[in-house]
């Protein structure tokens, strides 16, 4: 059954017009420039997987696709022409990416356009790359997916998105190919998009959600510059440590599951568990060994050498985890860092005691993790349990030891905290801190505090938005786990004070001089 929202937008972003010329549609998917504070942060490049699940699948069924990362360009520009664009914004905010001229000369070519949104932060460079498209060729179907552009459809649309994939969008970009393959743009039977009809949002039912991963292409990574990606070398999923920098690191991201078993508030997923808007894409599905082996062959093929895996949840099934291990020890890959850990994966209940499980420490380390980024949210109890699924027990798990043997190992750990939950007391932020600092002091290479940041599409966004603790003045795009936005009982100037001063007292001078080193340079 159809769905209307009832919201009203303007009348020309209405459904696109018939197209009876378009017999073989070319797709361009595209990553958006990006947009980094000044202050913090090391700019990496996103490449994030979903456009090479969508191209891996456009390219098996027969159709002309390419993908154009506007923040790395190709190779008619150099790096100083786009990664290395860093062009002043307002707020302390840089542009980094190509010149608006040669992004719309790229694209000249397709008749599609497709754009990921994952992160909120990227929401006004996707807005401005929108307007952008549809000014300068108003024929172009251009296509939007990712949390970010679901959780904003009127803002898209206002923009000039024509269709917003609000689920996977593996079958549905096919499916848009094939619509266009008989002339045409009606897309009212279609499932897994929302579209402007009569000047109101609708959105249609959910399309098929797959639980059988093995199903989905391989992702198409050599339509990405890896070339350009290893020269930067710098992985989203992780820090590099001090000698590492300014080498190239021919490195690939993988995911071999979708979904998670925990529901933390601060996490899309806890809202796409659920399926009311997205269907049951945050269910805990994954890929076979067998599969995953297909993958590390092409991998092998592209020349990478090191492996970022992107999991949400990669150790919930432990004896799988173990096995693909021991499968990328025969592929001799080195493994960089795992996006999504649970710490009580790395542990195992023996004769009714919580112990270290030295079996997947060891496993791990044998297949080649140099580093490991330990999520322990929070030094309260309390809040863990109440915030972050009750995911560890700081009474039950010694995180200290659990550093020291990777340490052991030859695995170096940075230590991940959330501060700025909106209950927490000045008392269990200091609890906090000094767990940071004895972590830092069992041998942690890094720590970091981020604010807690209520991003559309979670849980902790309705709960904030029902119990109004947005602060005054908030826009929706500006949220960044930098500063704090929401009402909480820690004044927002001293929450932001104490984050900095926090990190730059525990962490090595070293450390933070590559983080800095990382953020932002205008040229």
């Amino acid at each position: 059954m159809e769905i209307q929202t009832g919201i009203k937008i303007r009348k020309k972003q209405e459904s696109p017009p018939l197209i009876k010329n378009i017999r073989e549609p070319k797709f361009l998917l595209m990553y958006a420039p990006q947009r980094f504070n000044l202050r913090f942060g090391a700019v990496k490049p996103e490449a994030s997987l979903g456009n090479l699940y969508l191209a891996g699948a456009l390219r098996d069924t027969g159709f002309h696709v390419n993908i154009l990362d506007c923040c790395l360009g190709n190779e008619r520009y150099t790096l100083e022409q786009s990664f290395y664009r860093q062009t002043p914004l307002p707020n302390r905010m840089v542009r980094i990416g190509m010149a608006p001229e040669d992004i719309l000369c790229e694209i000249a070519d397709y008749d599609v356009i497709g754009i990921t949104s994952i992160f909120t932060p990227q929401t006004y460079m996707v807005e401005e790359l929108v307007k952008s498209i549809s000014q300068t060729y108003p024929k172009k179907l251009i296509i939007l997916g990712g949390i970010n552009a679901r959780t904003q459809m009127k803002r898209f649309f206002d923009a000039g998105v024509h269709l917003i994939c609000i689920s996977e969008a593996e079958r549905t970009i096919v499916e848009i190919g094939n619509i266009l393959r008989k002339g045409s743009r009606d897309f009212s039977g279609l499932s897994g998009v929302a579209f402007v009809n009569n000047r109101r949002i609708q959105v249609n039912p959910m399309g098929i959600i797959e639980d059988n991963l093995d199903l989905l292409p391989i992702p198409a990574r050599d339509l990405l510059p890896l070339d350009r990606i290893w020269k930067i070398a710098r992985p989203h999923g992780g820090v590099l440590t001090v000698g590492q920098l300014d080498k190239p690191l021919p490195y690939v991201s993988v995911d071999t599951s979708r979904g998670c078993p925990y529901t933390c508030s601060f996490c899309h997923i806890s809202g796409e568990q659920k399926g009311l808007d997205t269907g049951y894409i945050g269910k805990f599905r994954f890929q076979s060994v067998e599969r995953v082996e297909r993958e590390m062959i092409s991998i092998k093929e592209l020349g990478a050498e090191d492996i970022y895996i992107e999991d949400d949840s990669l150790l919930a099934k432990k004896k799988r985890a173990l096995n693909i291990f021991k499968m990328l020890i025969k592929f001799g890959f080195k493994l960089g860092d795992v996006n999504g850990i649970n710490l009580s994966h790395l542990h195992k209940n023996e004769s009714g005691r919580i112990v270290i499980d030295d079996e997947m420490l060891e496993t791990m380390a044998e297949a080649g993790f140099k580093r490991l980024s330990f999520p322990v949210e929070s030094g309260s109890q309390r809040i863990i349990d109440k915030w972050a699924s009750g995911k560890i027990n700081h009474e039950t798990y010694d995180i200290s030891a659990l550093i020291r043997k990777a340490n052991a190992l030859g695995i170096t750990i940075s230590s991940c905290y959330l501060i700025g939950y909106p209950d927490e007391t000045y008392e269990e932020l200091a609890q906090t801190i000094l767990v940071a600092k004895k972590h830092m002091d069992a041998g942690s290479e890094y720590v970091n505090f981020t604010i807690v940041t209520p991003f559309p599409g979670t849980a902790l966004y309705n709960y904030v938005i029902q119990n109004d603790l947005l602060l005054p003045g908030i826009e929706i795009a500006d949220l960044d786990w930098l500063y704090p936005s929401m009402k909480t009982i820690i004044d927002p100037y001293y929450l932001e004070f104490i984050s900095r001063k926090a990190w730059e007292f525990i962490n090595k001078p070293e450390r933070i001089s590559i983080i800095r080193s990382m953020a932002p340079q205008i040229i």
